[in-house]
């Protein structure tokens, strides 16, 4: 803790840029934007379930070849985008209807109840923003407003805001060459300096607790 405090604090604005112009050196089908739905109560909490083990490729996915849409999101202040072709749905938060589950990492919220499942819900901010950020950040209880479900629903990302649908051609995306680390982070969107989720990837890592999730304090 003393160490973290002890970090230079830098204007919010300038450590974003900072980290996407690192981002930046490292590296069609046409949908309908997803409906938001209410969310059911809670049913009894159920094991996440698994999905199939996804390979990250060198260069765009076979889905960002050619022109596709993206759905923008934030977290913590941070712009993401996630492509539609692989995204499940999107849900309004609601506190009360997820069921929490004892001893697992700060980052996983608990269950919550999707296309008649439970489905465990993370805190994306939690598991994308650079270290040094997320000692800035609200409590989740104050900032989370929607879920956005990957992995054919398996999974939850739990974001702070909608922002909008955007076309994106494959030569607009920064993709990234080599995912030795951060394997879920596809590429970067230039015109909106966002980051650009990989869903295949990101749900391989949630199920299988990879090194791309971080440790709990003090592990």
């Amino acid at each position: 803790m003393e160490q973290r405090q002890r970090r230079t604090v830098v204007a919010e604005k300038d450590a974003l840029s900072v980290y996407f112009e690192a981002l930046l050196r490292e590296a069609p089908a046409e949908l309908e934007q997803p409906d938001i739905i209410e969310a059911p109560s809670v049913a009894i909490a159920a094991a996440p379930v698994p999905v199939a083990e996804a390979t990250p490729e060198e260069g765009p996915p076979e889905w960002g070849r050619e022109t596709f849409q993206a759905l923008l999101f934030k977290v913590g202040g941070l712009l993401l985008a996630v492509p539609l072709i692989e995204l499940a749905g999107v849900q309004e938060w609601h506190a009360e209807k997820v069921t929490p589950l004892p001893g697992h990492m700060p980052w996983y919220l608990g269950l919550m109840v999707y296309r008649d499942r439970n489905v465990p819900v993370v805190d994306t901010a939690q598991l994308v923003m650079p270290e040094d950020k997320q000692a800035n950040l609200q409590p989740w209880q104050d900032r989370l407003h929607h879920v956005v479900f990957i992995g054919d629903g398996a999974w939850g990302l739990a974001c702070d805001e909608l922002a909008q649908v955007v076309t994106l051609r494959s030569d607009e995306v920064r993709w990234r060459t080599s995912r030795t680390k951060r394997r879920w982070l596809a590429g970067t969107v230039i015109a909106h300096m966002c980051a650009l989720l990989d869903p295949p990837v990101f749900a391989d890592v949630l199920a299988t607790g990879l090194e791309d999730v971080p440790e709990a304090d003090g592990a």
